[in-house]
């Protein structure tokens, strides 16, 4: 907390964070974890996502409380003059993952510059709602954990042909099971 995590996430508060970001940032932070304090994969830590959230959230707050002349301020509330927007699916904008977390957290995106304005109740909303979000996260995870445990296993039946595994329909080979599986999925496919 001292001193990786601040290096990693320097300047996060203005990052326009896709999934894959917070992906490849979680899959960093459970390794550190997992290698300082011995972590196994299974214990509950903190995600990433909701740190990065509390970060960019309070950070929009200490900008909106600013007075008009800072740059930060200008920028932040500022708009292009010229130009258009790209045909096509379109970059992430600060505003938009602003208003992504902000529609997370059950804050109504009309109304947080008034509650941003009294810095302590800001900071208390932003600690509940994103330790809100997270538990949520966390019920949604188990809740799709137990639903695929639930589901009944694939009935794939292996043919072996002198002890290796062997494609019924084309007779290519196979060393390992998955890479069968796969295949006589494939071949599932192609016949519906």
């Amino acid at each position: 907390m001292a001193i990786v995590l601040p290096n990693l996430l320097y300047s996060s508060e203005t990052w326009c964070v896709y999934r894959h970001h917070i992906r490849t940032l979680d899959r960093f932070h459970l390794k550190c974890l997992r290698k300082i304090l011995n972590i196994k994969w299974s214990d509950r830590v903190r995600n990433t996502e909701a740190y990065l959230m509390r970060r960019q959230l309070r950070w929009c707050g200490h900008v909106s409380r600013m007075v008009e002349e800072r740059i930060a301020k200008r920028i932040f509330y500022s708009e292009l003059e010229d130009g258009k927007r790209k045909h096509g699916g379109q970059l992430l904008r600060f505003k938009d993952v602003q208003t992504r977390h902000m529609k997370r957290c059950n804050i109504e995106p009309s109304e947080w510059e008034g509650l941003a304005a009294q810095r302590p109740e800001w900071r208390r909303l932003i600690q509940k709602r994103v330790s809100d979000f997270e538990e949520q996260r966390k019920v949604d995870l188990d809740i799709k954990r137990d639903e695929l445990k639930s589901r009944q296993p694939a009935a794939i039946q292996y043919h072996y042909d002198q002890g290796v595994l062997t494609c019924p329909k084309c007779a290519r080979k196979f060393t390992a099971k998955i890479g069968y599986i796969s295949h006589f999925r494939a071949h599932e496919r192609r016949t519906d």
